[in-house]
């Protein structure tokens, strides 16, 4: 019997492509979602994606097998909240918020690798005077700790470049901020996240060097490479 795998926002060209793997035959590949929905819409509700998800997996007359994430938010949290309803083996959707979510993300490095880290600080850009939260020096980069492909991120080196990235920032931001708010509601999230939420920003020190990724898996708590 074939194994059903799904694959959130799947186009043809990538299914093509999967159809050449050695096994194959063995596997029923599907996509879950269209990219209008999970990759390209301009606004969206987290939950109503993952219900629209939820429906569509429990309207496939044969077994779920393997869900599989390939893009960014919302996707990325979409799939281990879906493969954990499964039973499918999946991270946590709050170890994949960790490393989503840039402040959180900081802070997890601080406790392990805090020799590398740049100095970090949370910043609410809608308080009366985010500029007060600010600890560094010029220069440094303000973001939302969500987003992606630079989106919203600036370079400041003096207060009027803050006050202008602000501006931008504030109108901007719940872009992505509300509904990764959603989406933060289903992990355990820590008091400082609870109280910078989605649409919150973090400021960090400049950072340079060689930019690498590490390539591998964990399964059941096992790094393999």
């Amino acid at each position: 019997m074939k194994r059903n795998i799904f694959i959130v926002a799947l186009e043809d060209k990538q299914k093509a492509m999967l159809e050449t793997l050695r096994q194959s035959k063995e596997l029923e590949i599907h996509g879950l979602l269209t990219v209008d929905t999970a990759v390209e819409a301009k606004k969206f509700s987290f939950n109503e994606v993952l219900e629209s998800a939820r429906e569509e997996l429990a309207s496939y007359p044969g077994t779920v097998d393997a869900i599989i994430a390939q893009w960014d938010f919302p996707t990325s949290v979409l799939v281990p909240i879906l493969c954990k309803e499964y039973g499918i083996p999946s991270p946590s959707v709050t170890s994949v918020l960790k490393c989503e979510h840039k402040l959180w993300s900081r802070m997890e490095q601080q406790k392990v690798i805090p020799e590398v880290v740049p100095r970090f600080c949370g910043v609410d850009p809608f308080s009366e005077t985010p500029f007060d939260q600010v600890t560094l020096n010029y220069p440094f980069w303000i973001k939302p700790v969500k987003a992606f492909s630079s989106h919203l991120g600036f370079k400041i080196e003096n207060f009027e470049q803050f006050e202008a990235a602000i501006k931008e920032i504030r109108e901007n931001i719940n872009q992505l901020g509300d509904p990764f708010n959603e989406a933060l509601e289903y992990a355990d999230t820590p008091e400082e996240i609870k109280q910078l939420d989605g649409n919150a920003c973090i400021a960090e020190e400049i950072i340079s060097g060689v930019q690498g990724a590490p390539e591998g898996t964990m399964f059941q708590g096992e790094f393999r490479s």
